[in-house]
């Protein structure tokens, strides 16, 4: 995270990546995924340490992030994706996914987040 970065301590209801968007589950954070449901979808930040079920860690709920390990397309706005904990450019979305805008590249690695879970389904 950057300085600008606002972050807030879970406790993660399943395995969790750092990277991963999360969303919140029965009080606890799990993967988002984009076709499992809108709850499921409706990402909340992005997980900065991993975690299994029932452990604490850091996520991002603002700000900017660095995705290591992930290649970017400045100026194009990334979704969570339709596999559990992924994201994708939003050129990606198709029929069935629940659209959860997580934030746009600053940079090939960085995500300035402005997240925003529209509970819209893309028939």
């Amino acid at each position: 995270p950057t300085a600008s970065t606002t972050v807030r301590k879970v406790q993660y209801g399943g395995t969790v990546s750092a990277g991963q968007p999360v969303a919140l589950s029965s009080g606890k954070y799990v993967a988002a995924d984009a076709n499992a449901s809108s709850t499921m979808a409706a990402a909340v930040g992005i997980a900065m340490t991993p975690g299994v079920s029932d452990g604490y860690g850091i996520i991002a709920v603002s700000g900017s992030v660095i995705l290591v390990g992930t290649t970017m397309t400045v100026g194009v706005s990334y979704l969570a994706s339709r596999t559990a904990g992924g994201i994708m450019p939003d050129a990606d979305k198709t029929t069935g996914d629940y659209v959860t805008r997580l934030g746009t590249a600053s940079t090939t690695t960085q995500l300035d987040l402005s997240i925003l879970a529209t509970g819209i389904q893309v028939p």
